[in-house]
């Protein structure tokens, strides 16, 4: 009883001493945490950057409403409201959030968030001035909200720095307390340690004692082996029981590895155990094995840790336990039927379960399930990723609250706002985000849940899309044949009743004829031939282009030879016209194929003549710029208007100013794709009433005359 009381009041010491070092490191961290938290002064920073941030972000509104456009980047609203995002989102995160909730402004401050969040599409897409006042009313509102933010974290510092005051001179008073709680207790505690010190030599004499008896015990123990080990597993006691085991006498055990005395130390499962039990850890097992004879074997093994002079060893208690063993097996098997029939008949609802959930959690589209009450019930991660739910549902998740995140979404309606128990069966597509559609279906499955399913259909909108435009190019090309096939049968009847009326003509007045009369009707033919031959050869040549059977050879070539021969050619043509060259001194030699390019410049040079009326001017301009020659042909003819200058390249394409001359509509785009050809191109300059300006470039065809040239 004596001994019982000392070690209470040892123990009571001790836990005293620890109760004092804990409460004084408890307080001392408490204290190094609070120097460590962020100081209220870094949220007023925070703060007042988000407002100069605001006050840049309203000037440049207020530049944008008067018409002023900055020319750097930093000085545009788009610039300025995206770093105005970030700073706002950084208040509503973390340590700052929990300060700015302190002083109440926190719904005001996310309130301001989602309303610039909104603008972003409508400062993205050319915002008119009035809504540029209007936004910059809201971020001056912003402005003001952390003004206030900032007096209120500023009062609020002020209070909890008096706080803080008060709570350290508390803790300097409890740590003089803990001190001196500490300093009596270690007294106490050394001097029970002087005492102990006494005891313990008593105590050795009594355990040598006791050792002795142990190995008298230990030696006399038949019934189950015992064997005692080091950290090494070298064996340092070997019971006569362990030779009734394991067929191993003591003599021949102790001073040997375990591991050579029988292959069962070499098990992975026996090592274990042995090192558990020299690192202070119990462990019991059994040893399952077949001897030599075929007869199965089992040993239970129990190990356990021993401290002695000051050594960390093991030891170990085996018995064989094969009859209770095999007794336990045949029970076991007996109770397998039986729970096995258990196990059949849950399995099956079991994987059926498992099937549905792998199913929805695994499924493409977003599955959730809510009560009748709009609670939520079940979501896969597909809806947990969806854009809308990630922003703005990760704390709420409501049937309600749920629909209204599509709400903002392109193409949501109304029901999405209104939408309250009982709640009505819903199907609409929404545009997520770019180019991303969903279709929100919500469905009731016996009026109690209430099923929710997200569909990804941006493939069958980019098909549907793609469908539509097909269509649209389908019929716009049935129409240009269509006009086509109108245009080419007027232009081919033109002509060959010239040639009939020329035809009768001649028949019946015959030798009345007067030789100048025969030789214009003659001349009639011809002409009217000449133009039936450039109507085929135009076919012609845009259905070599389809078919792919006009070969490029470029070669190099002189461009003022090739435009000047081909304009002397048609100045015998066209007498009354009046061509004109500015052309270089030096030849520009260009790598091409003269015979397509002689087509395109023909095509140029005709069109000119054609449309400019009974007396046409046409200026014809070559020159270089670094690696190319140009060449343009001016005419100061009908025009083309404005609004049909992106179609004049398109086949079978003519403009309104040219109604009644004739032509196909394949001249010019067959020029377009010989240039594309070449790796060229034709741009076009022209005013309705005040001619045309086409222009063509060519590769020059050698280094040395593109630096020449340069």
């Amino acid at each position: 009883m004596k001994n019982h009381k000392a070690g209470l009041v040892t123990l009571l010491a001790m836990a005293v001493l620890a109760i004092c070092l804990s409460f004084a490191v408890a307080r001392l961290f408490n204290i190094e945490r609070d120097l460590r938290s962020e100081d209220t002064h870094t949220n007023l920073w925070m703060i007042s950057q988000s407002q100069f941030e605001a006050v840049l972000m309203a000037e440049s509104l207020a530049r944008y409403a008067g018409g002023e456009t900055g020319t750097q980047l930093e000085q545009t609203p788009e610039f300025r409201l995206a770093i105005l995002i970030s700073r706002i989102s950084v208040l509503l995160e973390g340590p700052q959030a929990e300060v700015i909730n302190k002083v109440d402004l926190l719904g005001d401050l996310k309130t301001a968030y989602l309303q610039l969040t909104l603008a972003e599409k409508m400062v993205d897409s050319n915002m008119s001035a009035e809504e540029a006042r209007r936004l910059r009313g809201q971020v001056r509102e912003l402005g003001y909200t952390l003004q206030a933010a900032a007096n209120e974290v500023m009062l609020l510092n002020r209070t909890e720095a008096s706080a803080k005051r008060e709570m350290y001179m508390q803790v300097v008073l409890e740590s003089f307390a803990f001190l001196t709680g500490i300093v009596i207790s270690a007294a106490f505690l050394l001097l029970r340690l002087f005492r102990g010190i006494q005891e313990a030599n008593r105590a050795k004499e009594l355990l040598q004692q006791e050792q002795e008896l142990s190995n008298l015990v230990i030696n006399n123990v038949s019934n189950q082996g015992i064997v005692m080990f080091d950290e090494n597993q070298e064996c340092l006691l070997w019971n006569p029981g362990m030779e009734g085991v394991l067929n191993v006498k003591p003599d021949m055990a102790v001073g040997r590895l375990m591991q050579e005395l029988d292959p069962l130390f070499a098990k992975e499962d026996v090592v274990r155990s042995f090192r558990l039990a020299i690192e202070g850890t119990s462990s019991v097992f059994e040893d399952e094995a077949t001897d030599a004879d075929g007869q199965q074997r089992c040993l239970e093994i129990n190990c356990f840790p021993v401290s002695m002079a000051h050594r960390k060893l093991g030891i170990a208690f085996m018995r064989d336990v094969t009859e209770q063993w095999l007794a336990r097996k045949q029970a076991e098997r007996q109770n397998f039927d039986l729970e096995i029939k258990i196990l059949q008949r849950t399995a099956a609802l079991r994987q059926a379960e498992r099937r549905l959930i792998a199913a929805i959690e695994s499924a493409s589209e977003g599955f959730a399930a809510f009560d009748w009450t709009g609670k939520l019930l079940f979501a896969n991660e597909q809806i947990w990723a969806a854009a809308p739910v990630a922003f703005w549902c990760r704390e709420e998740m409501s049937l309600p609250v749920f629909l209204r995140c599509f709400a903002m979404c392109e193409g949501a309606d109304q029901r999405l706002l209104v939408a309250q128990p009982p709640f009505d069966e819903i199907e609409i597509d929404l545009l997520i985000k770019k180019d991303v559609w969903a279709r929100l279906s919500i469905t009731k499955a016996d009026g109690a849940t209430i099923f929710v399913r997200l569909t990804d259909i941006s493939g069958y909108k980019q098909v549907a899309n793609a469908l539509q435009s097909a269509l649209d190019r389908e019929r716009e090309t049935t129409d240009a044949y269509r006009n086509f096939v109108s245009m080419v049968s007027h232009q081919f009847r033109t002509p060959l009743a010239i040639l009939d009326s020329s035809a009768q003509r001649i028949l019946r007045r015959g030798p009345n004829l007067t030789p100048d009369e025969l030789s214009n009707r003659i001349q009639k033919i011809r002409n009217a031939g000449t133009r039936l031959t450039r109507l085929v050869e135009s076919v012609l040549n845009a259905a070599k282009l389809d078919a792919g059977r006009i070969e490029l050879n470029p070669e190099p070539c002189e461009l003022v030879y090739l435009i000047m021969d081909i304009c002397e050619r048609q100045s015998e043509l066209n007498s009354h016209a009046d061509i004109r060259f500015d052309v270089p001194e030096l030849p520009v030699k260009v790598y091409c194929d003269s015979m397509l390019i002689e087509q395109v410049v023909l095509n140029l040079l005709t069109n000119a003549v054609k449309y400019s009326g009974e007396n046409p001017v046409v200026e014809i301009k070559v020159w270089t710029e670094g690696a190319r020659a140009f060449c343009s042909v001016r005419d100061w003819g009908i025009g083309i208007p404005a609004d049909e200058l992106p179609k004049i390249f398109d086949r079978f394409y003519r403009a309104r100013t040219a109604s009644g001359i004739a032509g196909t509509g394949i001249g010019l785009n067959f020029a377009q794709r010989i240039m594309h050809l070449h790796g060229g191109d034709i741009q076009v300059e022209s005013y309705e009433a005040g001619g045309s300006l086409f222009t063509f470039d060519l590769p020059l065809s050698n280094a040395d005359q593109a630096q020449q040239a340069a």
